[in-house]
């Protein structure tokens, strides 16, 4: 007996297989679509919208700066951002190179890096007392010495430096120390995480004895 063959449509219809749909990607106000990285900075933006100030520092100490700043520049930009984070994202910016490229430019700054508009816009905030909220520590080591006086020296052999060098940018916080421990990068989604959380062992008796020597040392 022959049997008529179904039609691949009606195949379809008879096992409810769904229609496939071309995934709708948000867009640009001029129309084009985003692409993969600049939904993962919308979405990473999206997560910092929704978190604390303490967890946007969090943030700050775990970033891959090997990537796009956006979100970076966001947190400089917002009222809540803590004064300590401004500072971490400055110095780890490192602004004295810009200010050494606009030296070997004849003075002129005309580098258009992303970073370097965030490290602007942190210093001439900073230079406004525009940075209210103090509630997180930071320590003025060596290194972050060094760069400030790096920083005063490139400045002044520019006739008009597009960064201006400021006491605070040196001075130490006092407050909570936000670290990124295991529950952090629970909450903070995966694909965000610019550093990997390692287990270490509990310290043995010698690592206490040491640990305790250090603290006696340092008073």
């Amino acid at each position: 007996m022959q049997v008529a063959a179904k039609r691949p449509a009606q195949q379809n219809r008879n096992l409810c297989v769904p229609e496939w749909k071309p995934e709708k990607r948000p867009r640009h106000r001029n129309g084009t679509a985003m692409d993969d990285n600049e939904l993962r900075i919308k979405r990473q933006i999206a997560w910092l919208e929704t978190a604390s100030p303490d967890d946007w520092h969090r943030a700050v100490l775990d970033f891959n700066w090997d990537g796009d700043i956006d979100p970076l520049f966001w947190l400089a930009r917002q009222p809540q951002c803590d004064k300590a984070t401004a500072l971490t994202m400055f110095w780890l910016g490192q602004p004295a190179y810009y200010l050494i490229l606009a030296a070997e430019n004849g003075g002129t700054d005309d580098s258009d890096a992303p970073v370097w508009q965030m490290l602007k816009y942190i210093a001439q905030r900073i230079n406004a007392n525009g940075y209210v909220r103090s509630k997180i520590a930071f320590d003025v080591d060596d290194f972050i010495e060094q760069d400030f006086e790096e920083l005063v020296e490139k400045a002044g052999q520019l006739a008009h430096s597009p960064l201006k060098p400021h006491p605070d940018m040196r001075g130490a916080l006092h407050g909570r120390r936000p670290v990124n421990d295991i529950d952090f990068y629970r909450r903070y989604p995966g694909d965000f995480h610019g550093t990997v959380l390692v287990d270490l062992p509990d310290p043995g008796p010698l690592d206490k004895a040491w640990s305790a020597l250090g603290r006696l040392w340092r008073h």
